[in-house]
């Protein structure tokens, strides 16, 4: 049973209560079909507070109250209930030790199309999409280089895992919240579509044949990097229909780099074409 003792916060009294149902479901599957997401730890919750999106609720452990005070403040006057347990009680909930001491439940916002999400960006264009890419850490990590560097838009296919998945959320800490993300069934006919309405160059990042160094490949205008699976590299599909090919030139010791880490070199390199990047 659970009882109001402030203005916007609930007490927890039973790992059951109904009202937890979306910290059970952390996996994503069942949060994804009820078009909501999890964010875990307090910058990628403050992030959150701090971004448009809506917050449905906050679980956090009775013992933080005072330490994320001016941060649960925020969220209530968002609409959002505080839900307080005792730390062996959120274990028991979420399934595992609650390390970071707050979450809260996020409604993932409306799924834009391109010309949406580049409604307000200014030129030259800078995008990046993504291609069957299957593990949520990598996402997260490309999300975050993608915000680093100023990409404008982020273009997912039906293979790739969802950005807004819990583990992606948070090793994204919340930059996700900055960027518009675009999904589309047909990568490779979304692609077309945008060179065809904005005159925008289609770079593949890849290891196969044709690839040009990228410190030779002219990187200004308006371009989106596309990047592919982690095992296969982008489809051939995809590959078909790009303008240029580039690969990152390592040591023979070494076979390839994590497609996140060749993520971060490739968007580096194009944002050098565009206004500097303020550092701190």
């Amino acid at each position: 049973m659970a009882a109001v003792f402030m203005s916007g916060f609930v007490a927890i009294r039973d790992p059951d209560d109904a009202r937890l149902s979306p910290y059970r479901s952390l996996k994503g599957k069942e949060l994804e079909r009820d078009g909501i997401f999890i964010a875990e730890g307090e910058k990628v919750v403050r992030s959150i507070a701090e971004s448009g999106c809506r917050i449905a609720s906050c679980l956090t452990a009775g013992g933080a109250v005072a330490r994320y005070k001016s941060l649960l403040k925020i969220m209530v006057k968002k609409g959002a209930t505080i839900y307080v347990a005792p730390d062996e009680l959120i274990e028991e909930i979420i399934g595992f030790r609650f390390h970071r001491g707050i979450m809260a439940v996020g409604h993932c916002p409306k799924k834009l199309s391109v010309s949406e999400a580049l409604k307000t960006s200014g030129r030259p264009l800078f995008i990046a999409a993504l291609n069957a890419i299957n593990d949520p850490q990598n996402v997260g990590l490309i999300v975050r280089s993608a915000v680093a560097f100023g990409v404008q838009a982020l273009i997912i296919d039906n293979a790739t895992y969802d950005p807004y998945y819990r583990k992606a959320v948070r090793v994204s800490m919340g930059t996700i919240f900055e960027l518009p993300v675009c999904y589309e069934d047909d990568l490779a006919s979304s692609l077309v579509g945008i060179r065809k309405k904005y005159g925008t160059r289609i770079i593949a990042a890849t290891l196969g044949r044709g690839a040009g160094d990228i410190a030779d490949v002219e990187l200004s205008g308006d371009i989106c990097f596309v990047f592919g699976n982690e095992d296969k590299g982008v489809s051939r599909k995809v590959l078909s229909i790009a303008d240029s090919k580039v690969r990152i030139p390592i040591s023979r010791t070494v076979d390839s780099l994590n497609v996140a880490s060749a993520s971060a070199i490739c968007l580096y390199e194009a944002s050098r074409y565009r206004s500097p990047l303020k550092s701190g």
